[in-house]
């Protein structure tokens, strides 16, 4: 028996997917953006306690850590004494401090861009809940978050 290219069934054809629109891609690229941003936040988040862990083992005083951090001596106590493996390494307190500056500045600017980012996602979701091309669920659909959270994000903000 010869083979025939031919002879074999064909592929069936599957039934055409809608294509998003323009705010649609948005609302799913929103999704991925916030997760890039949330991780980058954790990360930083955690690098800044070990360095308050390290400052705080090489006897950098809990209110120099306080000033620079904006976090209360309490807390940066509270967050040192996470962190028990670590020892005293001789470096400089101008270093540690240095150091946390530079760590504070990057988390300000990455929790900056995820306030854009929610700002952009607000904007996005009222635009098409005012336009009715989109509800609530289509919402939460596109951007796997749930309805509460979407209704929560569109309420007027009151002072």
């Amino acid at each position: 028996m010869t083979y025939v290219a031919e002879a074999r069934p064909r592929r069936r054809t599957t039934a055409h997917k809608p294509r998003l629109t323009s705010l649609e891609l948005r609302l799913t690229e929103s999704r991925v953006s916030r997760a890039r941003i949330d991780s980058h936040v954790r990360m930083l988040l955690s690098r800044r306690n070990e360095a308050i862990a390290a400052a705080l083992a090489d006897k950098v005083s809990p209110a120099a850590v306080s000033a620079v951090v904006g976090i209360r001596a309490t807390d940066v106590k509270r967050l040192g004494g996470a962190y028990q493996d670590l020892h005293f390494s001789g470096a400089q307190q101008d270093w540690h401090l240095a150091g946390l500056s530079a760590i504070v500045r990057q988390l300000n600017a990455a929790l900056e861009d995820k306030d854009k980012c929610v700002q952009q996602l607000r904007r996005d979701v009222l635009a098409g809940l005012q336009k009715g091309s989109l509800d609530i669920f289509r919402v939460a659909a596109l951007t796997s978050l749930p309805a509460e959270r979407i209704r929560e994000l569109i309420r007027p903000e009151t002072l």
